[in-house]
């Protein structure tokens, strides 16, 4: 007979005490244990969107049953941890209820509003005078992405920056790190609002204690600018400095780890404008452009020695690397010259083309390559393919005696 389960482990039953079945019509009328239960499998932003849209009071305040759904952790809100689909289509109806229903003023430390490019940014009216947040990324990219956006988003200065003073004129403020939006830096301007609101940003690092690089102690900013403000200089024009963006620790641009590669502590990334530093994200150099990116915003690599190439300097195309027209597979000059004929690039003067050697390979037995000098340079992948398949033909000869010994053995025995 089986045995019945323990009264902990058995399936909870609704009784009429609580919520009988015929009273559970819909989401609403279940239990704010069960709905919680359900959210727990759900990303954070999820979380308060599905509270949201259970209860449109909940916008306004924040009752037992959102509250159970939401709880009360909210360190940071990432809209990257739900589908860049749902993101898109957010407006700022929905990024105020979110806001309003976790009780972010007081709980959120750090918002990303990743992949958010419908909103203007007054939907982030329940942040003002936000005492605990440390970081607020405007910039609508995920990490490791390109900050420009196209087509162009609707985020405005008039909507946000009043919020954002509203922040930093909070005594106590606690922010450390901003991110902006690709549009506001790309025309800077020393009449504009955003140029004024950087002044004040700065102003107001100037009027805390006196902080010091955390590898030196030099104290920062060495320029006395967290933000950028030089209109002159639009690739760099309201960049945060001196912070890394992962764990917003302090560094100087001139502390260096001494080891097989001098490496610099901290160090802002071509591609993604943020600064890390080396215990959140590993930079490398473009040897191409001699750039340093993050190691994950890189999207090519010598196929050989591993060595990055930034999409820029792939685009451009230069002599430091060859790129094959058909797999992309990239090799930097150096590799591709020490490389075998069978595993290089090879360049066809007579087709005006670059490509691997497996490719020009498939393209030859594909009947696609009929030119004296591609038969030339795919001879020598020919040879050696011929050579390597005469030696797997010797290896399963060999194997094919060792099994046909060891048959003749097991028939000897019966």
């Amino acid at each position: 007979m089986m045995e019945e389960a323990p009264p902990d482990v058995k399936r909870r039953r609704i009784s009429a005490a609580d919520c009988s079945p015929q009273d559970v019509r819909c989401l609403t009328d279940l239990l704010s244990g069960i709905l919680a239960h359900v959210a727990s499998f759900l990303a954070e932003p999820s979380k308060a969107l599905f509270a949201v849209a259970l209860d449109g009071n909940s916008a306004a305040s924040t009752n037992e049953r959102s509250a159970s759904i939401v709880g009360s952790h909210w360190d940071t809100l990432d809209f990257g941890d739900i589908e860049e689909e749902l993101a898109i289509k957010l407006k700022d109806d929905d990024i105020e209820k979110v806001l309003l229903c976790i009780d972010a003023v007081n709980r959120v430390k750090r918002l990303k509003l990743t992949n958010c490019v419908n909103i203007t940014g007054v939907g982030l009216e329940p942040l003002r005078g936000s005492a605990i947040i440390n970081q607020i990324d405007l910039s609508l990219n995920g990490e490791h992405q390109r900050p420009s956006i196209s087509p162009e988003p609707s985020i405005s200065c008039d909507r946000v920056l009043p919020i954002l003073d509203s922040i930093i004129e909070r005594e106590g403020c606690s922010l450390m790190h901003l991110q902006f939006p690709q549009v506001w830096c790309e025309e800077p301007s020393a009449a504009s609002d955003f140029h004024a609101f950087i002044g004040r940003y700065n102003q107001m690092w100037e009027n805390r204690e006196e902080i010091g690089c955390l590898k030196c102690n030099q104290s920062l900013p060495l320029g006395n600018e967290w933000i950028n403000s030089d209109v002159s200089d639009p690739n760099c024009f309201g960049t945060h400095s001196y912070t890394c963006y992962g764990c917003m620790k302090h560094y100087c641009y001139r502390c260096v780890i001494n080891g097989l590669e001098r490496r610099f502590i901290i160090g802002n990334c071509d591609i993604c404008k943020r600064d890390y530093c080396v215990d959140c994200i590993e930079m490398h150099r473009c040897l191409s452009c001699n750039g340093d990116n993050c190691n994950d915003c890189y999207e090519y690599e010598c196929h050989q020695c591993n060595r990055k190439v930034c999409s820029e300097c792939i685009e451009e195309g230069n002599d430091f690397f060859y790129q094959c027209e058909d797999c992309d597979k990239v090799f930097c000059l150096e590799c591709n010259d020490i490389q075998s004929e069978e595993t290089g690039m090879c360049y066809c003067h007579e087709c005006n083309d670059i490509r691997c050697n497996d490719c020009q390979l498939q393209k030859f037995r594909q009947g696609e390559r009929d030119c004296a000098e591609c038969i030339k340079l795919i001879a020598p992948s020919l040879v050696g393919e011929c050579s390597r398949l005469y030696e797997e033909n010797e290896q399963l000869k060999v194997k094919n005696k060792e099994l046909m010994r060891e048959n003749n053995e097991l028939k000897s025995r019966n």
